[in-house]
């Protein structure tokens, strides 16, 4: 028997050719493509068409989803993404959101740019149903479930640019048309959006009547608002106004690419945003124009800002006495501030003649303190003290202003209080630095509740305490 010679592999050379068989069968099919005219979505995202949609800006060819629409393939609401968390901006879907080509119903040409062009199953289009609603997320629902037009691609590697001439069905108004690549060899599909403008519209032109500028950051309550004329005065019904909602939204570029949003989304003779090349008008965030249609009659648009109102803020003080006593040349007056709101509080002790005497200064936010004012060579006579609260978010000063009355002790006394606490007895006599008067401890049974103070204990404090009067008699 003659036997076949079979040529001869080194086990290293057999090894890496199996390797390498197992590698190539890994290797993703870089197929990539989508359709450039009428531009989809997601080219015109990345010509200027369409702005701030994300990364697709970057790669409108990678729209790769599971394939089998519509029995399978990407989820409702996730078509224009095709289902890829990165590119979830192009689900967005309202009536002014994307801009729009203009065709006709009936023979049309649609063209597919590859960068990777890949053996080829076949292209489906399927178009919005009459009677969709473009301010829906697009679903299944939302498109006819019959294709209007699909090219067999007979398994063959394309060219790098493919027409094909489709028939589009009776329609009118803004549509939207899903085109399908399906690929040959792998399990994906590619999906592109094409937003049109279907029927004989008519064409408007438009002239800029109005900017919005982001002149300054807002705070969460203020109103920002479009006011729009024509030659004989204000029109109101044309008016669209936000509401900031957010310390993010207060931002001054984004507030106004929310207005311009707003304007595009509730008017249909004005426009906001930026005008492109193809005449398209998208807002950014920044500078916005507003544009009129020109057929409108409008003149002019001007933007007012309405600042939401102030909150209740305050600066309350207690504890103050009208009269204190010079002891010795010197004077401190404590008093306690108590903040509503945040607010910085400052308080400063006048004389007669306008000289500012001694002053303390504290931050509060809805809470209270004591402060201390030690008077710099205080004299009898008239004095002021003026209480101010600035609001740590701006906006009017808080102003209060108390009469004092300086005067020198002429009542004879045994001690300052608290000092020599522990010997007060019938008939001992304190100053009261707190309201500048004397003191003198009640005979018994009451003077025994004289001594009884501490800093956590002050109901018989002389002038002060809560039940004063029970032990001490005010001279």
């Amino acid at each position: 028997m003659k036997t076949t010679k079979q040529p001869r592999i080194t086990p290293w050379l057999g090894r890496g050719l199996a390797i390498l068989a197992l590698a190539a069968s890994a290797l993703p099919a870089w197929s990539h493509g989508y359709v450039s005219s009428p531009e989809s979505r997601g080219l015109l995202c990345q010509t200027g068409g369409n702005s701030n949609c994300g990364p697709i800006q970057y790669e409108p060819q990678s729209l790769e989803g599971p394939s089998g629409y519509p029995a399978r393939g990407p989820a409702d609401g996730q078509l224009a993404s095709a289902g890829l968390s990165q590119f979830s901006t192009l689900n967005e879907q309202t009536a002014s959101r994307w801009t729009k080509r203009s065709i006709k119903a009936g023979a049309n040409n649609f063209v597919w740019t590859f960068t990777a062009n890949h053996a080829t199953r076949n292209w489906r289009y399927y178009i919005t149903r009459a009677g969709w609603n473009p301010n829906q997320v697009l679903s299944r629902a939302s498109f006819e479930s019959t294709p209007f037009c699909q090219v067999d691609g007979g398994g063959r590697q394309p060219p790098k640019t493919v027409t094909h001439s489709c028939t589009v069905p009776p329609r009118s108004g803004y549509q939207v048309v899903l085109a399908v690549w399906e690929v040959a060899d792998t399990t994906n599909s590619f999906y592109n959006l094409l937003d049109l403008m279907v029927g004989d519209a008519p064409v408007y032109t438009w002239s800029a009547k109005g900017t919005i500028y982001p002149s300054v950051d807002l705070s969460v309550g203020d109103k920002v608002s479009t006011r729009v004329f024509d030659t004989k005065g204000e029109r109101s019904e044309f008016q669209t106004r936000i509401t900031v909602a957010s310390a993010s939204e207060g931002v001054a570029n984004n507030w106004a690419y929310k207005l311009a949003s707003q304007v595009n989304a509730e008017q249909v003779l004005l426009r906001a945003g930026q005008q492109a090349a193809d005449g398209s008008i998208s807002p950014v965030y920044g500078q916005n124009s507003v544009f009129v249609r020109n057929d409108s009659g409008l003149d002019r648009v001007e933007i007012q800002i309405d600042k939401a109102p102030p909150p209740n803020l305050d600066v309350l003080v207690s504890g103050l006495a009208s009269e204190y006593t010079i002891v010795g040349g010197k004077l401190s007056i404590a008093f306690n501030v108590t903040a509503v709101g945040e607010l910085d509080v400052s308080a400063t002790v006048f004389d007669a003649a306008g000289v500012n005497k001694g002053s303390a200064s504290v931050s509060l936010n809805n809470s209270g303190q004591t402060l201390t004012i030690a008077l710099n060579q205080p004299a009898a006579g008239a004095h002021q003290l003026v209480v101010k609260g600035t609001p740590k978010a701006g906006g009017t000063v808080i102003q209060k202003t108390y009469a004092l009355t300086l005067k020198t002790a002429s009542t004879a006394y045994d001690y300052v209080f608290p000092n020599g606490l522990a010997s007060y007895k019938a008939g001992t006599r304190v100053l009261q630095n707190k309201t500048g008067r004397v003191y003198e401890c009640k005979p018994f049974p009451y003077s025994g509740w004289c001594s009884q103070w501490s800093a956590n204990s002050t109901a018989y404090e002389p002038g002060v305490g809560a039940h004063w009067a029970d032990a001490w008699t005010g001279l």
